[in-house]
């Protein structure tokens, strides 16, 4: 597995044999496609991380820090040491369950926000409602939820979808406030239109 794209474009990425299951490298193209120009610049949290990919992938798109959140967080490290080679950004790893991670950062705010946990235990809702819970969001923040294709989300009011994509057996949903969704969605949505 790779880095598409940005200064860190091709490099090799490490994935643990077992326990993890990576975003494939298309569908991280897409989801930065549709992100676009929001990745520069932006504080990035990347809940149960893995290996690192989605939140790698934006530091080396432009964000200036990301928070990884993951409980064996020794491949993601090794990843990390990899790629890190600009002193100016902020990396900071949370070796915890994802509820006591989120719970460190309360009031901390990001703008975007990738989860991509274990399919089938209902942890993507859990924590979607910790993220609200805990303050996490800016006005703009948008919410990158990978998830199984059979798999409901229950948004918690002030959250609505602006956009999901299909990959197979794969959802990515994009989640942002009510309040927000025409100024966000004003601001992919021209990479996103010739994605749909």
């Amino acid at each position: 597995m790779r880095i598409v794209g940005g200064q860190h474009k091709g490099k090799r990425l490490k994935v643990s044999k077992k326990g993890l299951r990576p975003t494939k490298s298309i569908v991280r193209e897409a989801i930065f496609d549709i992100l676009s120009k929001g990745i520069n610049n932006a504080d990035v949290l990347d809940i149960f991380a893995g290996s690192g990919a989605l939140g790698l992938e934006a530091l080396s798109r432009g964000a200036k820090s990301c928070v990884f959140i993951e409980k064996t967080p020794k491949t993601l490290i090794k990843n990390i040491n990899n790629t890190s080679s600009n002193s100016k950004i902020k990396i900071q790893v949370i070796k915890d369950d994802f509820r006591m991670g989120l719970k460190r950062f309360r009031k901390t705010k990001f703008d975007i926000i990738f989860l991509d946990p274990p399919y089938y235990k209902n942890y993507i809702n859990k924590a979607i409602k910790l993220l609200v819970r805990y303050n996490l969001l800016k006005e703009n923040t948008v919410i990158v939820a990978e998830h199984h294709s059979d798999e409901e989300l229950i948004l918690p009011d002030g959250l609505l979808v602006l956009k999901k994509k299909y990959y197979g057996d794969t959802a990515i949903t994009f989640i942002v406030q009510n309040q927000n969704a025409d100024y966000v969605g004003s601001k992919i949505s021209a990479v996103s239109a010739l994605l749909l």
